[in-house]
């Protein structure tokens, strides 16, 4: 494939003062372009905003009333959909910063740079919807500023962690991460005092990535792994076939497994839905690497079965075999599927498998904390209708938020030589530029 083509900052020879395509100030690596053709505001986009709104506003009820009318949960199931599907599932889909990030800069898989911003964004709103519905869920948001204070910390507490590194992840280092978005849509819609300013900020700003790169990285791996770690308090409570001391590696690994599977699902979603041209030897390149990770959560969990003499209560054809099996299937269909190359780039067969895919990880992440979760006394919990509106109304709220960021801000990939470094105007109106996103090896057509 051929990488973007705007010039690479350290090796450019134009002056800082005359650099009118922002060489010193992009990263060429990262490089994307915005959608400047099509309404903003769709019917889909409306109702989705729609649902949004009434998801905060029962958050906002919520947080000046008793948890009781909102929630289904009791003294017994502590833990609702809140949690166990918007932080605890969900951050599995927003791990593609994670998955793409290491891939790129740890194993060299340099072709995965031009879509790691579409990968940054996805995962940054996740954590962020993810964030504010932990904090209409444990109440008293005012008091999270005790995170910043060391003293006032539970140290004996399991949530510590996970509550210092999620906030911290999201904040800093992906907030650090999608900068550059915000600075180049300054740069070239601003005047020249502000484009001065970033000339001269931007080398700062690049001398604190390769330590943004290291945070971006280990915090999530901390925090992703301890929260299979938390499962382990629950002990007998969580059928054998979920609960294992390998449990904190397998969230991890199902992490990666999602967090490559969504950012292939979103990139074909999106560029069907804004009809952009694909790039096969990245999807491929994506499709690849799923492959290969859900090959290794499917080994790891085989052997974690075996060593626990529970391999055969995966046979056993009863409520949770069965759903063992669907979440095995789910995984293991797309691992096999991509080991052949022409599936790798047929659309449809991309977007089916990268879907199952997705499917298969998140159930794994969700079950052990709901539905193989049987505490001894005979209590029962299901979301109430307030509970399934908020969640949907974080859900609603991120995907809002993520097509209001494509088309103002560059975040999808695309070659910078076709792009005119136009931005849409914010507001309602259609913009009548129209960049192309001209990529050099188009996939096969899907039958």
């Amino acid at each position: 494939m051929s990488f973007p083509s705007i010039p690479n900052p350290v090796e450019t020879t134009t002056p800082a003062s005359s650099d009118e395509r922002g060489a010193t100030l992009i990263n060429h690596w990262q490089s994307g372009v915005p959608v400047t053709v099509g309404p903003v505001l769709t019917p889909l986009l409306v109702l989705l905003m729609m649902l949004a709104s009434l998801g905060l506003v029962l958050a906002g009820m919520r947080l000046v009333s008793p948890l009781g009318p909102f929630s289904a949960m009791n003294s017994v199931y502590a833990w609702g959909i809140w949690k166990t599907f918007n932080v605890m599932t969900l951050t599995a889909l927003g791990s593609g910063p994670l998955a793409l990030g290491m891939a790129a800069w740890v194993f060299n898989r340099q072709k995965l740079h031009v879509v790691m911003r579409t990968a940054l964004v996805s995962g940054f709103l996740f954590y962020a919807t993810g964030l504010i519905a932990l904090g209409f869920d444990v109440g008293r948001p005012w008091n999270f500023y005790s995170a910043l204070m060391p003293w006032r910390w539970n140290s004996e507490s399991a949530m510590l962690e996970i509550s210092i590194c999620m906030p911290l992840y999201c904040a800093l280092f992906l907030s650090f991460e999608i900068l550059p978005l915000f600075l180049e849509r300054l740069y070239y819609t601003g005047n020249e005092k502000a484009r001065a300013f970033l000339r001269h900020i931007s080398p700062r700003i690049r001398k604190a990535y390769p330590f943004v790169i290291i945070g971006a990285y280990v915090i999530p791996l901390m925090h992703q792994s301890s929260l299979g770690g938390l499962l382990l308090l629950a002990g007998d409570k969580i059928d054998p076939l979920w609960q294992s001391p390998a449990m904190p590696w397998l969230y991890l690994i199902a992490a990666a497994l999602c967090g490559f599977a969504f950012t292939l699902f979103l990139l074909l979603i999106v560029c069907l839905r804004y009809s952009r041209k694909l790039d096969g030897d990245v999807l491929s390149e994506l499709a690849n690497l799923l492959s290969g990770m859900c090959f290794f959560f499917l080994l790891v969990r085989a052997v974690d079965l075996t060593l626990r003499g529970q391999l055969h209560a995966a046979f056993a054809f009863n409520k949770m075999s069965i759903l063992f099996l669907l979440e095995t299937s789910l995984i293991l269909v797309p691992a096999v599927v991509f080991r052949f190359r022409r599936a790798r780039r047929t659309p449809r067969v991309l977007l089916n498998m990268s879907a199952l895919a997705c499917l298969g990880g998140m159930l794994y992440r969700f079950i052990p904390t709901s539905i193989a979760y049987a505490p001894m006394r005979s209590t029962s919990y299901f979301p109430s209708v307030p509970e399934l509106l908020m969640a949907g109304g974080y859900i609603s709220l991120g995907i809002v938020a993520f097509v209001f960021a494509i088309n103002y801000f560059a975040v999808l990939p695309g070659e910078s030589s076709t792009w005119d470094h136009s931005f849409r105007p914010f507001g309602w109106h259609t913009a009548t530029a129209a960049p192309t996103t001209s990529l050099s090896k188009p996939l096969e057509r899907g039958a």
